[in-house]
């Protein structure tokens, strides 16, 4: 069955068997974007899902464990990492309280992540930023990231900035990926109406960790409960959102 919803952020490697779950979703008819959270674990996924034509795996270092590698060290691996794969994420920055010990580390990660795709291109990031919009887009632009002659594509995940921000995103050419979780709030419902229709996505960020709880089939039934209220909130056509969404995401995640 071809995809007609599409998991544009979503962690397979926490499911039990991986490969398992990439033929489950393809039998409920969804595509996904998998992102990974260190290079070990993207070279693990890489390798397993190497087959799958309806998921695509990036080369993620998730700000939660950047204190667990070295990133003035393996400065050059993680660039090589960045700069022989096409799909990246997940990848950015959390600078809230809790993160504060890590901060330089994240900023130096996410600026090799950003050269490494500013000099190669064609990239599509999925990115990480909590509390850290206006430093996760000051670090891509500085890297000259964004831009016509890269063709790098950037989709920050789970929008939870201001509004000023979602405006600066979206002036950037950010794409943005909502989950249930986003909708749950006022302000997240808000910024899913502001959203061009040609900028939107679906995701689940499911499963949550190692061991949580997933099934395909409730994947699907999150996807399509987030677009009918995704429809409704935006006053859109149910059908043209899926079709629009569906190909913004098939554009994305060809090879």
């Amino acid at each position: 069955m071809l995809p007609d919803l599409f998991d544009m952020h979503c962690h397979l490697g926490f499911c039990a068997d991986a490969a398992r779950a990439v033929r489950e979703l393809a039998a409920q008819g969804v595509g996904a974007f998998s992102n990974t959270v260190t290079p070990a674990e993207f070279a693990e996924q890489q390798a397993a899902l190497a087959d799958a034509v309806n998921v695509r795996v990036g080369a993620g270092l998730h700000p939660w464990l950047v204190g667990e590698y070295d990133v003035a060290a393996d400065w050059d691996r993680l660039y090589n990492l960045v700069a022989r794969n096409r799909f990246i994420g997940e990848v950015g920055l959390d600078l809230s309280p809790r993160r504060a010990d890590t901060r330089e580390a994240q900023l130096d990660a996410l600026a090799c992540v950003a050269h490494a795709c500013a000099r190669t291109g064609g990239k599509v990031l999925s990115v990480h930023a909590i509390r850290a919009v206006d430093q996760v887009l000051d670090v891509l632009e500085h890297a000259s990231v964004f831009g016509g002659m890269t063709g790098n594509a950037c989709i920050i995940h789970w929008f939870s900035g201001t509004s000023d921000q979602l405006t600066r995103a979206r002036r950037a050419g950010c794409y943005f990926s909502v989950n249930p979780h986003m909708l749950d709030s006022k302000r997240g419902r808000a910024y899913a109406q502001a959203i061009p229709a040609d900028r939107l996505l679906l995701e689940t960020d499911e499963p949550a960790f190692a061991g949580a709880p997933w099934s395909a089939a409730r994947v699907r039934e999150l996807l399509e409960e987030t677009l009918a209220q995704l429809a409704a909130l935006r006053g859109d056509d149910p059908a043209e959102l899926r079709e629009r969404i569906g190909q913004t995401s098939r554009t994305l995640l060809q090879r």
